[in-house]
């Protein structure tokens, strides 16, 4: 009974954080409306998991490191799971080879890299399926939350790129958003290395954590030796952070020892990642746009199961990083004062940086 008792308490006391959120004078929403919230469902967890499992946290501004934390053993050097994190960076690739010239652009027919593949009847539709259909997740394949039994699995094909051609499509390409973590990513991602005719991590090696100094970079391959697409990539939060300030700088490189500088992916490329598709509000080329920083116009998110993200806020000359496990009620928790209240999370306007860093602490970010 005490149990039980703990849990309403806690309950009780999210919601009427979350409702002192909206009975602030003028009905703004204030610092410490939010930060009680995010305190009450900390608390929550706590009931049933020990606590939040944050185990990094990491604050880039003007290219400088002005906030580092690390718990629970993680360190700076130790790469941590990116889950999804994964399809951001299968997103830069293509952008890259778009730039070599060896995608001719997101409208070039996915079919063209796999010449090799047999389309069954009644599924000629995935013939019009193009580059920009996968990294917008709109390919017409199953998606994540779609009923897989029955069909092949696609880890275990002879040839995992093709194993997209051999899965029925739910509905034409371009239709529908369908949340993708299988092989409609992981198809974009052998496209690419077919594309440039080696395999990905090299391919990235080279163009992507090469030039940046990201050497703690490991990806997973299936058994084909097809990196996966959609999940694989281990990184420390410092190499997270050089990904993310490559896309604060609109992909401009600047190379330590020679101080040259040149575009690593298309600006035209850049430029259209962050913007919402056609077909969900908040999701870009492979980047999630959704707005839950209300207050800072144009922030997108790199995010990874278990609240792994790299957050990019370009008019405050900013990225920040977080690495851990959220657990799913708190994510639950967030999702819900987001998304239907419109919270602006840790980050109200107006807060200078200093601010900003006290309140991540107050909150309880680190655990």
């Amino acid at each position: 009974m005490d149990f039980i008792k703990a849990i309403v308490s806690k309950l009780v006391a999210c919601i009427l954080s979350l409702l002192s959120v909206f009975t602030s004078a003028g009905g703004a929403i204030r610092w410490m409306g939010t930060g009680a919230m995010a305190e009450a469902a900390y608390g929550i967890i706590g009931t049933f998991q020990g606590g939040p499992k944050t185990e990094g946290l990491l604050v880039l501004h003007k290219g400088e490191i002005i906030y580092e934390r690390y718990a629970r053993g993680w360190d700076k050097d130790t790469p941590h799971p990116m889950f999804s994190v994964t399809k951001s960076v299968v997103s830069a690739l293509v952008g890259i080879a778009i730039g070599g010239g060896y995608i001719e652009g997101v409208d070039q027919k996915v079919i063209d890299f796999f010449p090799d593949a047999v389309i069954a009847p009644g599924q000629e539709s995935k013939l019009d399926m193009t580059v920009g259909h996968l990294l917008t997740m709109t390919s017409g394949l199953p998606g994540d939350s779609d009923e897989w039994d029955g069909l092949p699995l696609w880890w275990e094909a002879e040839d995992t790129g093709l194993a997209a051609f051999e899965i029925p499509q739910y509905t034409e390409p371009g239709l529908r958003f369908n949340y993708n973590s299988g092989c409609g990513v992981h198809t974009l991602a052998c496209l690419v290395s077919r594309a440039v005719g080696m395999n990905l991590f090299e391919y990235a090696k080279q163009k992507l954590f090469g030039p940046l100094g990201m050497t703690s970079v490991t990806w997973e391959a299936a058994p084909d030796g097809n990196n996966y697409g959609g999940f694989g990539i281990s990184m420390t939060p410092r190499d997270m952070a050089r990904f993310g300030h490559l896309y604060l700088n609109h992909s401009v490189w600047e190379d330590s020892v020679s101080a040259d500088t040149r575009q690593l992916i298309p600006a035209e490329y850049i430029a259209a990642t962050s913007p919402p598709s056609e077909r969900h509000p908040e999701f870009g080329y492979l980047f999630w746009t959704f707005n839950k920083y209300k207050n800072f116009p144009g922030t997108y998110e790199a995010n990874g199961a278990f609240g792994q993200y790299i957050d990019i806020f370009p008019d405050r000359d900013l990225v920040i990083v977080r690495t851990g496990d959220l657990g799913w009620l708190f994510e639950t928790v967030a999702t819900l004062g987001v998304k239907l209240l419109g919270l602006t999370s840790l980050f109200p306007s107006g807060v200078p940086l200093e601010e900003i860093m006290g309140n991540l602490g107050k909150a309880g970010v680190l655990g």
